[in-house]
């Protein structure tokens, strides 16, 4: 599962699965979906750092952690999702009222507020995941030829980051390139984080054909050359799952 920081928790296809008429409204009304969609994750980070503290006891070292920590080990969850798209169409409704005071627009607000009171109550009570060793999902990968003996293609490369326990991290976005005969393609994963000590290649010549292509994960620092023929691997994950959950002053150990 993808963690808190990764990036969007949804984006404007996930929300328009949720309320047909919001690429309308925001296109009537001139708002910026994907600035609420951030407005939406930077407020509910608040929240849940609040929530995170308030279980610690007061003035003790791990508070002073998670002020640091922020919100970097909580995993996205389908309950988490839930919450951030309630609460992002309930600031679009929000705004479109605002803007000229438009009562067609106040029951969806109202509707939508209720909805993200109400799914972040349940959020809570189901519990907030989080990673012990969190994995921040990769960067974009660096994709390049050298002179080889394999024959041009286009080649479509994701990467993920591995912990020194072996956990992955969430794929990152799609590289493309395309090489000529003679040639072969060279994957660099760019600098990563301390707590990552190597990385996995996942290449395919379209983007749903992608699959891991080395044996053993690839040490941080070393590149990935394309041997001539892509192997038929498995396919990338979607992230770290919760180590625990966090809820109502419990922990609640997975499995």
């Amino acid at each position: 599962m993808a963690l808190f920081t990764d990036g969007p928790i949804n984006n404007m296809l996930d929300l328009q699965n949720h309320d047909n008429a919001i690429l309308d409204v925001v296109s009537t009304e001139s708002i910026d979906l994907d600035g609420k969609i951030a407005l939406a994750q930077h407020e509910m980070a608040t929240e849940l750092t609040l929530f995170l503290l308030r279980r610690l006891p007061q003035r003790d070292f791990q508070t002073t952690v998670r002020r640091v920590v922020g919100v970097s080990d909580v995993v996205v969850t389908d309950q988490l999702r839930q919450w951030h798209a309630h609460k992002a169409l309930a600031l679009v409704y929000r705004d479109a009222y605002n803007n000229q005071l438009n009562a067609r627009y106040q029951g969806k607000w109202t509707l939508y507020e209720q909805l993200t009171k109400q799914s972040l109550q349940n959020y809570l009570k189901i519990g907030v995941g989080l990673v012990a060793n969190p994995i921040p999902k990769a960067a974009v990968p660096t994709l390049r030829a050298v002179t080889g003996r394999a024959s041009g293609l286009t080649y479509y490369v994701s990467t993920t980051w591995v912990n020194q326990q072996g956990q992955e991290g969430s794929p990152s976005d799609i590289a493309q390139m395309s090489t000529l005969d003679g040639q072969q393609l060279v994957v660099t994963s760019p600098s990563p984080p301390a707590t990552v000590t190597a990385w996995n290649a996942y290449v395919g010549n379209s983007p749903d054909t992608l699959s891991l292509q080395n044996v053993n994960p690839i040490a941080a620092g070393v590149d990935w050359t394309e041997p001539g023929v892509l192997t038929q691997g498995v396919r990338p994950g979607d992230g770290q799952p919760p180590t625990w959950f966090l809820a109502d002053q419990q922990l609640i150990e997975r499995g």
